[in-house]
């Protein structure tokens, strides 16, 4: 989740801000909504925001002075800035392009304008922290450097590269190959590590293997925000390479005491309990005999589900034996195996009935209840990758495929004059069974969703443009104004012309 930061000066502006978005599902996380740009700054003094949505004129300090002093500093310069007015200003335009804002907006805001501006600007931050991350290399060095010298001037470099805050607690992580496997690439990892709110940096680490720091971005809460995003990243990490081992280090504050740090990581390494093996190992519990976790288990047999589903041959193989080579490790084996093709049972019969398969027959690769006793490796890798073959083959044979492009295709070209008859003549499926999995797939009839996403534009040109009522029912595709009305009133309980003088009825 990326962290928002929104300045505005009318009280129901910012409830709007609260309420009306739905900033989760989006990928961001609405953390301080303050009335002018002097209370703004006061917090980025604490923790740096991702994203920046600012009045214009605003008390105390306006959106421009607000700006203006983001650009000048270095910590914050380089924050995704969108500037919200209700008036068109021609300097202020000039300004946003000036120092590159992301986006200059008109009040009044329309709702799934601001969630499309969302995605847009996700996917901008997400590319712009993959290639932060890339420069692996500086980092290295820089960490390298403050392992070796540990005084202040090493430590505010390492603050300064990460762009953390001097006092954020932190950790380091160590992703090792295991088993004789080599590990992950860098580019993988980062891949893997986008978006968490968490801060993380990926580097590689003087032994050769990855290497992760992950700090607190909150301010508040301090302990229960790295400890947080630590348990996301591992579980990422682990069940994205169950064959892996990861050590995870104690807690430092600002990236103190880091000699201290890496030496556990390395005492980790050379532990009896953890050596050459896959899993997850913790400084705090270096001295416990957790062999068997069903936490450590469930994320390799999910890993296995996952390449079923794939129906990736090397994924199964590999899966299947990461999972088998943790069993074996367990104190005991016997009852260890049980559990996890219990589990395994479990989530391939599911996929199996998913895709259509016989619920009253058992399928051939159904795996014994009394478990396996010889080859194990090789008897759950025969029995999954029978089971991927034969649910790949029944999901082959739904029509599932061809009515998710209908519906795609539906949403593309709803200007135009659409019958269901001829979308099913497109898309080779009986009429009636499109009609009933189109509403079962987007909860509306098909007319219903062609009204639907019409009036959804009618409602963008109403207040956008000064196009006439006939003009805009004609775009869309409805053969009369009266018609294009009567559809319009039902759907938002007023006229076109009525939502049009009102224009605070949808927006924020």
């Amino acid at each position: 989740m990326y962290n928002v930061l929104v300045v505005d000066d009318e009280p129901f502006m910012l409830e709007g801000w609260r309420t009306m978005v739905d900033w989760e599902a989006h990928g961001f996380r609405l953390c301080w909504a303050v009335s002018d740009g002097r209370e703004a700054l006061e917090v980025m003094e604490r923790v740096v925001p991702d994203l920046v949505f600012t009045d214009l004129q605003m008390p105390v300090m306006d959106g421009l002075e607000l700006i203006r002093q983001m650009k000048q500093s270095q910590g914050l310069k380089d924050i995704k800035t969108v500037i919200v007015s209700g008036y068109s200003r021609f300097d202020a335009a000039q300004f946003a392009i000036r120092h590159q804002i992301e986006q200059y907006l008109l009040k009044p805001l329309i709702e799934e304008e601001i969630h499309e501006l969302l995605d847009s600007l996700r996917l901008d931050l997400d590319q712009r922290n993959s290639m932060l991350a890339s420069a692996s290399e500086s980092l290295s060095v820089v960490f390298a450097r403050a392992l070796q010298e540990e005084n202040e001037e090493a430590r505010t470099a390492l603050l300064s590269h990460l762009g953390c805050v001097p006092e954020a607690p932190g950790r380091l992580i160590v992703l090792d190959g295991a088993g004789g496997k080599p590990g992950p690439a860098i580019e993988e990892v980062e891949a893997v590590l986008t978006g968490l709110p968490a801060g993380c940096g990926c580097m590689e680490e003087p032994s050769g293997s990855i290497g992760l720091l992950v700090w607190s971005r909150q301010q508040d809460a301090l302990e229960e925000g790295l400890d947080s995003g630590v348990k996301r990243i591992v579980e990422r990490l682990s069940g994205q390479w169950p064959s892996c081992a990861i050590y995870v280090s104690g807690e430092t504050q600002g990236w103190r005491q880091l000699r201290q740090l890496y030496t556990q990581l390395q005492e980790l390494r050379c532990m009896g309990l953890c050596k050459g093996r896959a899993g997850v190992f913790w400084h705090e519990h270096k001295h416990e005999q957790t062999h068997w976790r069903w936490e450590d288990a469930a994320s390799r047999a999910e890993a296995l589900l996952a390449a079923v589903e794939r129906n990736n041959v090397t994924a199964i193989e590999q899966a299947a034996g990461a999972l088998v080579e943790f069993i074996e490790g367990t104190h005991k084996p016997a009852s260890s195996l049980t559990a996890c093709l219990s589990y395994l049972q479990g989530g391939l019969l599911r996929a199996y009935h998913k895709a259509g398969g016989d619920p009253v027959n058992p399928p051939e690769w159904i795996l014994p209840q009394n478990g396996l006793h010889v080859n194990v490796r090789e008897q759950l890798s025969a029995a999954c990758l029978q089971a991927a073959g034969q649910i790949e083959e029944l999901n082959g044979k739904r029509p599932e495929g061809r009515l998710q492009e209908a519906v795609a295709y539906v949403t593309a070209h709803y200007r135009e004059k659409l019958q269901l008859k001829e979308l099913s003549e497109l898309f080779r499926l009986n009429p009636v069974y499109l009609g009933q999995q189109f509403k079962r797939v987007t909860g509306y009839c098909f007319n219903d969703y062609m009204h639907l996403l019409r009036i959804k534009e009618a409602k963008k040109l109403l207040l956008r443009t000064d196009l006439k009522v006939s003009t805009i029912a004609n775009e869309l595709g409805y053969h009369s104004t009266e018609y294009f009305g009567s559809v319009f009133k039902s759907l938002t309980k007023v006229s076109p012309s009525a939502y049009k003088s009102n224009q605070k009825g949808d927006c924020l």
